[in-house]
């Protein structure tokens, strides 16, 4: 209301033309025109007053309603209006508001009375395992759960336990067969070997192990079976061959022990052992040319082992060669670990 006196006062002292006044709504009036004579001139007055009070009223509830509108979303608890009544004119007309509400630096006034507005607040919000790409607001925490599988009446648990395989079961029946035979118990020991064997064919320690239990309760067939068996296993076959022409000349059979060798002598084309056992059957059947070859195979893949060069200076003593023997058997001598018969016989022969 100040403001609509202000500006008419202004003019007044003015002494504003024809021009400014046009420029006002026409329903104000300058101050300076309820001072001029003529009939009429209260009624103009206190109609200028009623006007200016309309627009002070239609200021003042424009002002409130722009600074304090309350969100939509806000519920409020309770309002109480200390504000007294009013009287509400007719409304003003769109150019004096407009003319309010772009005037440049308002005069200070009292604050008009405010209404008291209690907004119950927002009970804070539990974001759970938030999914939406946009950060989350500080006063929100945001707390990360667990995810948890949906219950399903179907739902199993599989445990998957991986089975030990047959040569695994067989070394498992092996080493069970070893410490019963520790124990004195042979037939425990022999059951276990079995059950290798079952498992794993090819476990050569577990039949080389149960033929010597079947030798020692003279069990000789069974024996000569198993290792047979054994010899048409390559894994094994080397191993088999040995045990099984050893056995069969403990039996006095060493004609089919020579067999035997002769019959897998690929298997034995790289072992010592092998060429060494068939250079002594060859020289006690009689076939002494053939032992020194066997022989000197053997100290060729075992030059340290004496047993050979003892073989060796004994075929060719027997093939007529007796100088190469006498070498042979100080080769013999000199090398550590030579079983002692073949050490007395060769301390003999070189005497």
């Amino acid at each position: 209301m100040s403001l609509v006196n202000r500006m008419l006062r202004d003019l007044d002292a003015r002494r504003a033309g024809d021009g400014e006044r046009a420029a006002l709504p026409p329903a104000v009036t300058p101050l300076a025109a309820r001072l001029e004579p003529g009939a009429g001139g209260s009624w103009r007055w206190l109609t200028a007053v009623l006007i200016a009070l309309g627009l002070g009223v239609a200021a003042w509830y424009a002002w409130q309603s722009r600074n304090f509108s309350v969100a939509p979303e806000a519920k409020p608890m309770a309002v109480e209006a200390h504000t007294a009544p009013v009287p509400v004119a007719d409304a003003a007309p769109p150019s004096l508001r407009l003319a309010g509400e772009l005037a440049a630096t308002p005069e200070v006034r009292p604050s008009p009375p405010r209404k008291t507005v209690v907004v119950e607040p927002k009970p804070q919000e539990l974001i759970v395992n938030p999914v939406s790409s946009s950060p989350a607001s500080p006063s929100q925490p945001v707390v990360a759960l667990p995810k948890v599988p949906p219950a399903s009446g179907d739902a199993r648990i599989e445990k998957q336990v991986r089975l030990p395989s047959p040569a695994e079961r067989a070394e498992t029946e092996y080493r069970r067969g070893v410490l019963a035979q520790r124990q004195g118990n042979a037939e425990d020991a022999a059951g276990s070997y079995r059950a290798a064997l079952e498992s794993y064919p090819e476990h050569a320690a577990a039949r080389q192990a149960l033929a010597a239990l079947l030798i020692e309760a003279k069990g000789f067939n069974e024996a000569e079976e198993l290792l047979s068996k054994g010899t048409e296993l390559a894994s094994v076959r080397l191993a088999s061959t040995l045990a099984l022409a050893r056995l069969k000349v403990e039996r006095n059979q060493a004609p089919a022990a020579l067999e035997v060798l002769q019959k897998n002598a690929a298997a034995g084309e790289g072992s010592a052992e092998y060429q060494g056992f068939a250079g002594a059957l060859l020289n006690r059947a009689g076939r002494a040319p053939e032992a020194v070859e066997r022989y000197l195979a053997a100290t060729r893949l075992a030059p340290n082992e004496g047993r050979w060069w003892a073989g060796l200076g004994i075929a060719l003593e027997a093939a007529g060669k007796g100088q190469e023997a006498r070498e042979a058997y100080q080769k013999a001598r000199s090398l550590p670990g030579l079983p002692t018969d073949l050490a007395q016989h060769v301390e003999q022969r070189l005497r």
